[in-house]
């Protein structure tokens, strides 16, 4: 993308707390990432849920460290410039990645939040965020429980009221609410605090995405459930970009000058 489209897209997530990207992933990058998601998802179904029933969210973590064709989003030309532009130069990753699978037939797997709602002290509006990339790797439809967002209300004064979620824990419509669609291959950027929920997926396919959050280096990895970057990965990286979004380095050095 050039300069012009890049600055739009930083502006819309400082705005509007999000941006969609169509077409992030071509389709000769997508189809190998697909497969080898369907491989590893059935695999951990399997190992973890057995023959029983799959729970309305499955999550598989660190999917950077578990099959090379992953590992090339951590700095993708068509997204992670604009995660860069929104954090800035010390831009790492918060942790490893996930495996993002929302069976068939499922209820929304939790209601309105913001993801840094457990910081009680922190006063609104958050300066303290995650940007989050939300790669389809199939197409998604509005009955498919798709990841919904109020815009704007990553700098609203607190967060979402308890109104939003109905006795049942399932998120209730809101005015000017939007559900995130599109094919296979968009990419989804978010500030983390920005008002969000999925609905029930009604459809007879799962929802298949891949996630990735970058921080500032200054905060500290999700270091728990194994959602951390391994040490071994980290130090296996040769570029500097790459060694830098791993954690490697002192924060405060950190200027990514060699793509400036």
């Amino acid at each position: 993308m050039d300069e012009r489209d890049l600055q739009a897209k930083v502006e819309s997530v400082r705005r509007d707390g999000y941006v969609v990207v169509p077409g992030a992933l071509p389709p000769d990058v997508l189809a190998p990432m697909l497969r080898r998601y369907d491989q590893l998802m059935d695999e951990y179904i399997a190992k973890v849920h057995g023959d029983g029933p799959i729970p309305g969210h499955v999550d598989l973590t660190r999917i950077l460290e578990r099959d090379p064709v992953f590992e090339k989003l951590m700095d993708w030309p068509a997204v992670f410039p604009i995660a860069r532009g929104v954090i800035g130069r010390d831009v790492t990753l918060a942790g490893g990645g996930e495996a993002d699978y929302r069976p068939a037939r499922a209820p929304a797997y939790i209601s309105w939040h913001n993801d840094w709602a457990w910081m009680v002290d922190t006063a609104y509006p958050r300066q303290n965020f995650w940007v989050r990339c939300s790669y389809f790797l199939d197409d998604v439809t509005d009955e498919m429980g798709p990841f919904t967002l109020l815009p704007g209300s990553h700098l609203a004064g607190g967060p979402p009221p308890k109104e939003h979620t109905s006795p049942e824990g399932q998120p209730r419509d809101i005015p000017g609410m939007v559900r995130v669609t599109g094919k296979a291959g968009t990419c989804l950027i978010n500030n983390t605090e920005i008002w969000h929920t999925n609905t029930p997926n009604r459809s007879d396919r799962p929802r298949k995405l891949i996630m990735l959050c970058y921080k500032h280096a200054w905060m500290r990895q999700w270091e728990e459930d194994g959602y951390e970057l391994s040490r071994d990965f980290a130090e296996r990286q040769t570029s500097p970009l790459r060694r830098q979004l791993c954690g490697i380095g002192v924060w405060h050095n950190l200027q990514m000058d060699w793509v400036a």
